[in-house]
């Protein structure tokens, strides 16, 4: 499988996830916050659905979670090919303009499914 990274191009999407999601049961009950893993999810399925390919996540670099990500807030997740690196796209997630996280993300071809 030969990974299409489409050149120059940002990658975005806009959500916002319900208090009743289950991303946020145990984070924390009566203080709830977005968990970094979800936030890296969304990142995930941004890219996933731009390229329209099933990828798998091989590796982050550089990941800052700089802001706490409230139930309904509007989160911004826009993510950037990197020249001459197939598979790695800068990313970052921001709310109201503020930046909530950022950092690289590389991905691969599925598993079983390796050059």
């Amino acid at each position: 499988m030969t990974l299409h990274q489409p050149p120059d191009v940002t990658m975005t999407k806009q959500l916002s996830i319900p208090a009743e999601s289950p991303w946020f049961e145990g984070h924390f009950p009566g203080d709830p916050l977005l968990p970094g893993i979800a936030q890296l999810h969304f990142v995930m399925e941004t890219i996933r659905a731009a390229l329209g390919e099933k990828i798998r996540l091989a590796g982050l670099k550089r990941v800052r979670f700089k802001r706490i990500i409230r139930p309904e807030e509007i989160i911004d997740i826009a993510a950037d090919p990197v020249p001459d690196k197939p598979g790695m796209y800068r990313f970052q997630l921001t709310i109201e303009g503020e930046i909530a996280c950022n950092g690289l993300m590389i991905t691969g071809p599925p598993e079983g499914d390796v050059q």
